[in-house]
């Protein structure tokens, strides 16, 4: 289905190429995973894979591409989509409708297919991916997960005979993720061939055919699924890539109120378009510790943060930062939001600079910033712009970026989507050393990994009665 042989690709204006002399191929009905650290070249291999690069993503492609048995040089993008599904790391950026029904439907309508046929393959896709409550909605109401789950049911739709899957658990709860999986399986026995990008491995491992494993823009490791089961933990941590299987862990003991505690939140009501997102939440946290909030996708996590934080009013009830009560305004001073979307936090024109960006002028900050850079990986890209970095790499840029503004109350939201395993414990390491220097942390995420090493308490919302 899919030969690459001796393929390099550089990004414009890059000094050195994303991929270098890749030679790949991939059978018909092939389910491959390509993992790696962050920055090795998943995503550009994908982008390839699908044609984005170069007809969107201009740079330089040699070595040769064969799609089904046709050279791609040739073949425009609308060609190559008929033949491959994607769904990227950001669903947002391929969305082109506001209703959730006329997304999923919109490939069908380019591609002129009977308005029964699409009825019947929208009705297919919801039972299978369990969406059926997310039709007909409004696309901008719909938390991350939710946009991820309708961004894979509009690419499935059309029955392409390749999809390609860029980090698609990131923003996923554990039974979501484990519905995707069920999802994937599925497809796989109807012959589809699949390749997923991605970090998180343990919902994959029983489904994949191989493993691919990239560094540095270039393929290590090309193993089979029995070769996949020979790694020992060991290995895989020595690899950066996190475990084939959940290790058996002990969870952080449940949330419990307290009494002291520098934040206190109470009855607390939020609604959008008279809709209750928040119902009379009451909650406290302390300095010092971390304390992780999770709960089933468009449960309200991420409103909580954001009205915690004072990027949203509340409709009543309170917050308290240091036993007072603080209006929004003031709240956004004592506390760094990270959200889900790196790309509309980061303003700085170079790395280095983004860490710098409105930390006054005292002594020790270049130095600290240095600091950080060299603790987060990034060193080698302080001058280039944080637009170029990945995903996972821009991820990390924000959460050093939180971490040197010291602000009593740190907010992180689904901070691990773009981590690989290395990275993740280094997260952790480096959320506790600020924990124990008295920052009150909170932590959005479904990553059942990163709960066990990070978290001090575990707070799970419910549905509202």
């Amino acid at each position: 289905m899919i030969e690459l042989k001796n393929v390099s690709f550089r990004y414009e204006a890059a000094k050195e190429p994303s991929l270098r002399g890749i030679d790949l191929t991939v059978k018909r009905g092939e389910f491959v995973i390509l993992t790696g650290l962050s920055g090795c070249g998943k995503t550009t291999l994908t982008r390839v894979l699908n044609g984005l690069c170069p007809q969107f993503y201009g740079g330089e492609l040699t070595g040769n591409y064969t799609l089904d048995g046709m050279g791609t040089t040739d073949m425009t993008l609308s060609e190559i989509g008929m033949k491959i599904g994607n769904v990227f790391q950001d669903p947002r950026s391929q969305f082109f409708a506001t209703n959730t029904t006329d997304e999923v439907a919109l490939a069908m309508e380019n591609r002129n297919y009977p308005p029964e046929l699409m009825r019947s393959r929208i009705d297919e896709v919801a039972v299978l991916l369990g969406i059926e409550g997310l039709l007909d909605r409004d696309i901008f109401g719909l938390s991350s997960g939710e946009k991820q789950k309708i961004a894979i049911a509009a690419a499935c739709c059309v029955h392409p005979d390749v999809l390609i899957l860029d980090e698609p658990s990131a923003n996923l709860d554990s039974e979501s993720t484990l519905q995707l999986a069920g999802f994937l399986k599925t497809l796989k026995k109807l012959g589809m061939t699949i390749i997923v990008s991605e970090h998180r491995l343990y919902y994959l491992s029983e489904l994949a055919d191989r493993m691919i494993i990239m560094e540095n823009g270039s393929i290590t490791h090309d193993l089979s699924h029995d070769d996949m089961n020979t790694l020992t933990k060991e290995k895989m941590a020595a690899l950066g890539l996190r475990f084939l299987q959940l290790p058996e862990i002990k969870m952080p003991k449940p949330y419990s109120q307290k009494e002291f505690a520098f934040l206190i939140v109470e009855d607390l009501i939020f609604k959008r378009d008279k809709t209750c997102i928040l119902n009379k939440i009451s909650m406290s946290a302390e300095r010092g510790k971390i304390l992780v909030i999770t709960g089933r996708n468009g449960i309200g996590k991420s409103t909580l943060c954001k009205v915690i934080t004072g990027a949203y009013r509340e409709n009543s009830g309170s917050v308290s930062f240091y036993g007072g009560r603080l209006p929004a305004r003031k709240r956004i001073a004592s506390s760094f939001f990270v959200g889900q979307d790196a790309d509309y936090q980061l303003y700085g024109a170079t790395v280095r600079e983004e860490l710098l960006i409105n930390t006054g002028k005292a002594p020790g900050l270049a130095e600290k910033a240095e600091t950080l850079l060299a603790r987060f990986e990034l060193s080698e890209y302080s001058e280039r712009h944080p637009a170029s970095l990945s995903g996972g790499q821009k991820q990390r840029l924000l959460i050093a970026a939180a971490i040197m503004r010291e602000r009593p109350l740190l907010v992180l939201d689904e901070p691990t989507s773009g981590l690989d395993g290395k990275h993740m414990r280094t997260l952790a390491l480096l959320l506790r050393e600020a924990a124990d220097s008295g920052l009150c942390i909170l932590i959005v995420t479904h990553d059942t990994e990163f709960i066990a090493l990070a978290a001090d308490e575990v707070l799970e919302l419910q549905r509202n009665k």
